[in-house]
């Protein structure tokens, strides 16, 4: 029997419950994982801990995104050195990446920048010169309070991304949107780019990094460290069948995992 979603989990057992499943995992026991994984969801509905991302190569099946605690949870908890880890440990620079492309396409700068999984504002800093009005979204309480700190943005919101686009918050239309580091945490693009149809304007710029999936299997996948990534072919036809022609396509170093590059693409498309 489930756990009410309303009722906080007991944590020690989600915890030790947890260790055993990864343990399962590492042994190679493959059926007692899954059933242990499987307890956990029942322990804990909302996923805090990303299970059903561990579930997916084990069990079959990929999950459309990464479950919303998962993602809220696991970037609070590293919110007060996020950007040391990103940029000093882990080599992240899509956002300076972003406003290089947009300079070599001659992007003009934005009134109504949107960005999406704003994090702690390093999209805002690298783009500080290009856009005039910025709201920011993050699952992330604690991230979305330090981005609020740099006083860059005039509107902040702690939300999902789709949840936020369909919500009478994001007011728009928006003339560049920017999605740095978010498809990791997203599978399904469609109900992302169905979201942002009703809130840009025409010949609006989105900005979007993703990482590199082998062609010729699924769209998007799980990867190791719990990320997805996306097929080539997935993202440019995801695109063109939502209304965007992509102007720039770059394969980038995503960031460094385990001190080897995670391989990716950055891409940027105008809304027809």
């Amino acid at each position: 029997m489930s756990q009410n979603p309303a009722q906080p989990p007991d944590w020690d057992a989600v915890d030790s419950l947890y260790d055993e499943a990864r343990a399962a995992e590492r042994a190679g026991d493959k059926l007692r994982a899954i059933a242990l994984y499987r307890q956990l969801l029942d322990l804990d509905p909302q996923d805090h801990l990303g299970v059903a991302l561990r579930l997916a190569p084990l069990a079959g099946g990929t999950p459309p995104k990464a479950p919303d605690a998962y993602v809220a949870t696991l970037f609070d908890q590293v919110a007060d050195r996020f950007d040391a880890i990103l940029v000093d440990e882990l080599g992240y620079g899509v956002p300076l990446l972003i406003a290089d492309a947009l300079d070599r396409l001659a992007v003009g700068p934005s009134v109504n920048w949107l960005d999406l999984g704003c994090g702690t504002g390093l999209c805002a800093m690298a783009l500080e010169e290009r856009t005039q009005n910025r709201t920011g979204v993050d699952l992330a309480p604690t991230m979305v309070e330090i981005a609020d700190e740099l006083e860059l943005y005039q509107h902040l919101y702690v939300g999902e991304a789709v949840a936020f686009l369909q919500s009478d918050k994001a007011d728009g239309p928006y003339d560049l949107v920017t999605a740095a580091d978010v498809l990791p945490y997203v599978g399904d693009l469609a109900p992302l780019l169905e979201g942002l149809a009703s809130r840009v304007e025409p010949g609006a710029i989105l900005a979007l990094s993703s990482e590199h999936l082998a062609e010729g299997g699924a769209p998007f996948a799980v990867v190791p460290h719990k990320r997805f990534a996306h097929g080539s072919s997935y993202l440019e036809e995801s695109l063109l069948a939502h209304g965007w022609q992509v102007l720039l396509r770059d394969a980038i170093t995503v960031r460094l995992e385990q001190d080897e590059p995670v391989a990716g693409e950055l891409i940027i498309a105008r809304r027809a």
